[in-house]
């Protein structure tokens, strides 16, 4: 499925926990069919309906997943774009099986492994004037320190604030494999899963392509990104050390909890300014729909993926649910996570680095504006007189038109919709002013 306009995409996937739970599948809603007995069946039909772009059923395989959720990335990669896969869900409903699978398996292997191999399948299959250089960086973040998978001398590794938002980068070998950099994270036994990751782990690729004929160049990033265990802490068991990690765990993924709902609530604006409105609720009215701030700050997680939520990165979001009941509590906040990721808006811009030629040539067509500009200043000047008379004419016939209406609703008329003013499209009726009427009166 292809993701457009940089559109936060989602998708869902649901693995099985106990044999006992039927799923149906009706359009993009789901009704959870909980078989007690071959004799008696609980229908939940009256649940809450969430809708996402991809719904995986629990036999789906590692290949079905991949091509659904994450095969676009690697060309909008390779386009100069940025993309960011994380997966997001409670312990023990796979996350890790999804992102990583097992290495070297080729139906088991996740998201990771086959986005990198056709990476370099791409890559072999494009124009041979083109040059590549990749680099890889592997980081997981545990107890809100982050720490190099590929290097373990390196810990407690600081965020820069450059202009791409980067923690650290290092150029390795691809094929070294990722099952020895696995090892090194941290998991532990809990009581939700006998191997429960208690970090998050940062996969990131970065691709920096240059046309050795137009020296052209195009950088792409893409983020892979596998969360920790998303539930709460009672029920992990966790006592000690264990405790203290899930603690930081919850309040990272909080902190991400509250960016995503500042994003999602960030994307209300302001669609329609009335003029019949007294002034007193018009201030009223901006101070309602500004924009929220997002608290990026409030972890390193967040920090980190920054431009994957709300800037300039084609995110994909993979939410794992755990279908058994006892996980009913975990299920729903998952799915209300997911919800609200969708309605994110990220912008996404090719990621294009000007050569000294290009910055040149549009230097030169920048001077030869001014140039033309400073050559006929008259015209300038008319030309600009005329477009300041012809708005100020359209926008005092634009008011008159609005004024005569709202004159007829007061004396009781009910206005044909036909004749309705449209101030929104900056459409008007052919109204005649009368003659003189160069002020408005006060509405």
């Amino acid at each position: 499925m292809k993701q457009v306009d940089g559109f936060t995409k989602d998708a869902m996937m649901l693995m099985k926990y106990t044999y006992d739970t039927l799923f149906r599948y009706h359009g993009s809603g789901k009704l959870f069919t909980d078989i007690r007995s071959t004799s008696q069946m609980k229908n939940i039909s009256h649940g809450k309906v969430y809708v996402y772009d991809k719904v995986f059923k629990p036999n789906s395989s590692q290949e079905e997943v991949y091509m659904g959720a994450a095969y676009h990335i690697v060309q909008d990669v390779l386009s100069g774009y940025n993309g960011t896969v994380f997966a997001y869900g409670q312990t023990s409903s796979g996350k890790t099986h999804t992102m990583e699978g097992v290495f070297g398996d080729s139906e088991k292997q996740g998201i990771i492994p086959r986005i990198v191999q056709d990476i370099f399948n791409h890559i072999y299959n494009m124009d041979v004037d083109l040059e590549f250089h990749i680099k890889v960086s592997y980081f997981e973040i545990y107890n809100e320190k982050i720490r190099d998978l590929l290097d373990v001398t390196k810990m407690n590794l600081a965020i820069h604030e450059d202009k791409n938002r980067v923690p650290y980068k290092k150029v390795v070998m691809v094929n070294d494999g990722n099952s020895a950099t696995r090892a090194r994270s941290n998991v532990v036994t809990t009581d939700m899963n006998e191997h429960s990751s208690r970090s998050h782990s940062v996969f990131l690729i970065q691709v920096k392509q240059e046309n050795t004929a137009t020296q052209k160049k195009l950088t792409g990033k893409l983020y892979l990104v596998d969360l920790a265990g998303s539930e709460k802490v009672s029920k992990t068991g966790a006592e000690g050390a264990v405790l203290e990690e899930a603690k930081n765990i919850n309040k990272s993924l909080s902190a991400l909890g509250n960016v995503i709902a500042a994003l999602a609530e960030g994307t209300v604006s302001i669609q329609f300014y009335s003029l019949f409105l007294p002034r007193k609720v018009r201030r009223m009215d901006q101070l309602i729909f500004q924009k929220s701030h997002v608290p990026y700050r409030d972890s390193k997680l967040t920090r980190i993926l920054q431009e994957s939520l709300g800037g300039n990165s084609r995110t994909t979001v993979v939410i794992c649910c755990s279908p058994a009941s006892s996980n009913e509590a975990e299920t729903k906040s998952t799915l209300m996570f997911g919800q609200r990721a969708k309605t994110i808006k990220n912008v996404v811009v090719v990621n294009e680095e000007l050569t000294a030629e290009e910055w040149k040539r549009r230097y030169e067509r920048e001077k030869d504006k001014g140039r033309r500009r400073e050559t006929s200043p008259l015209i300038a000047q008319l030309c600009a007189h005329v477009d300041k008379n012809d708005t100020v004419a359209r926008l005092k016939q634009q008011l008159m038109a609005a004024e005569m209406e709202l004159n007829r609703w007061r004396k009781g008329e009910k206005v044909p919709e036909s004749e309705w003013v449209n101030l929104l499209e900056g459409a008007v009726l052919n109204v005649q002013l009368p003659p003189g009427s160069e002020s408005m009166s006060n509405i």
